[in-house]
């Protein structure tokens, strides 16, 4: 009975965070165009980050979560992520898993990142005992893979639009410099700042938080962004001023999925 409580979760955390991106046009077109190689990392990091997610928030107990055990977790919200997108690309007509299995898989491959994501978020934090994090389990990588898994979601879910491409070619070098500023103070102040539930104060003062957290949390965002960005061949062929400027621009959302990931975990 638990194991079925923890896996309707997981199905719920999947949908709430991956419906967007399974309902986006773009990303259906570059599940069908996108380089199998490109994709099959795609796949690669994800799993890598379920597993990941499962050893640091230790969804099977409140004790310490061996590498054996994150593993099988991870598996399952990897699984749970990949029937959740499969099951509302099928009723919304998008997939056809029988006479079009290729297309299929293609097309789920590249919408399981926000549903395993949701689906890992979902195992640790919606469950009833609301078990905290063992000391043993805290520490600089996790809160890495906390920025990083709360920008892939946000990221993932504008980094193939359009938008992304116009926005970044009207930016001049101000504003590129205000977007960077404003995403910084985002961060910071929402995980910092404003005393939103889940916040902290700054552990070592405004300067040294900011530089050795922030900061950091920051260029996590952007490396999310620009690998996004890579795969879904946002940067195939350009030099490299629009590359910089379409990342700081998705930076912005990252940065508030990042600052938000932070807050609930």
């Amino acid at each position: 009975m638990q194991l079925l409580k923890g896996v309707g979760r997981a199905f719920g955390g999947a949908l709430l965070f991956a419906l967007p991106l399974l309902m986006t046009m773009e990303m259906w077109r570059l599940g069908v165009s996108i380089s199998r190689w490109r994709l099959a990392l795609l796949v690669a990091v994800t799993v890598t980050l379920a597993v990941v997610l499962a050893r640091y928030f230790g969804f099977l107990d409140k004790g310490g979560t061996g590498i054996g055990e994150a593993a099988v977790d991870g598996g399952v919200a990897v699984l749970v992520g990949v029937v959740a997108a499969t099951v509302v690309l099928s009723v919304l007509s998008v997939v056809h898993p029988v006479q079009d299995w290729r297309s299929a898989v293609s097309i789920v491959a590249i919408e399981m990142l926000p549903a395993t994501v949701g689906a890992s978020f979902a195992r640790s934090q919606l469950r009833e005992d609301g078990g905290e994090v063992s000391s043993e389990r805290s520490g600089p990588l996790r809160e890495l893979t906390i920025l990083a898994a709360g920008a892939a979601v946000f990221s993932a879910s504008v980094a193939p639009t359009e938008e992304i491409v116009l926005l970044a070619a009207r930016m001049n070098e101000l504003s590129a410099v205000l977007l960077v500023a404003l995403s910084l103070a985002v961060m910071h102040g929402f995980i910092y700042g404003v005393g939103f539930k889940g916040g902290a104060p700054s552990p070592d003062g405004f300067w040294r938080t900011f530089t050795r957290h922030t900061l950091v949390g920051y260029a996590t965002a952007l490396a999310v962004c620009a690998y996004l960005l890579w795969t879904f061949g946002r940067f195939d062929g350009l030099a490299l001023q629009p590359v910089v400027a379409e990342t700081i621009v998705l930076g912005l959302p990252a940065s508030v999925g990042a600052a938000a990931a932070r807050l609930i975990l």
